[in-house]
């Protein structure tokens, strides 16, 4: 049933034919999908920008569970982009696109109301959702093919220590759940 979801997201959205490229699905300071860079300094509202990056599609899927190290910070919803969006960056989302996107996609704003307490180097990654039938971050292409994306990762309260676009690791819904406990 849940893969029926993600595979009618996609094809609801079916457009014209175009070269297939997967990309990678990250999380973001902005919209645009450039810096790589959060930063939680003061109490208050903190949008987290989730964008497909260097991308042609229809859809995607994945999760982006609030990392250990956003300390004080409460996730409370994420705001839809596209019109067909089924879950949440939490538990795991499929977005269609409404046609053939290409270039930076932003796909979904994490909305948090964040303390300021987030500790230096937080690196907050983009996992495969719990429900995909290959087990990675999956894209929906223009020609309605899956691909498999990497996860990109984004960095809270970034000093001269930490490294942008580092690819997350694969693995599986299992172990990042014993990250983030249940």
């Amino acid at each position: 049933m849940k893969k029926v979801v993600f595979l009618t997201v996609a094809l609801v959205f079916a457009a014209s034919m175009a070269f297939a490229q997967a990309g990678s699905v990250g999380i973001f300071g902005d919209a645009a999908g450039t810096d790589c860079n959060v930063a939680d300094v003061a109490p208050g509202l903190l949008n987290i920008y989730a964008v497909h990056v260097n991308t042609v599609a229809i859809a995607s899927q994945f999760a982006a569970p609030t990392p250990a190290c956003m300390v004080g910070a409460t996730w409370l919803s994420d705001t839809a982009v596209w019109p067909v969006t089924v879950g949440n960056s939490q538990t795991g989302v499929a977005v269609g696109y409404g046609s053939c996107q290409a270039g930076n996609v932003h796909v979904l704003t994490l909305n948090y109301f964040a303390s300021g307490t987030t500790l230096p180097c937080c690196y907050f990654p983009v996992v495969p959702h719990p429900f995909a039938e290959t087990g990675q971050v999956e894209v929906v292409d223009c020609t309605d093919a899956l691909l498999t994306a990497s996860g990109g990762t984004g960095i809270i309260n970034s000093d001269s220590s930490c490294l942008c676009n580092v690819p997350t690791e694969e693995t599986t819904w299992g172990k990042v759940k014993t990250l983030y406990g249940e």
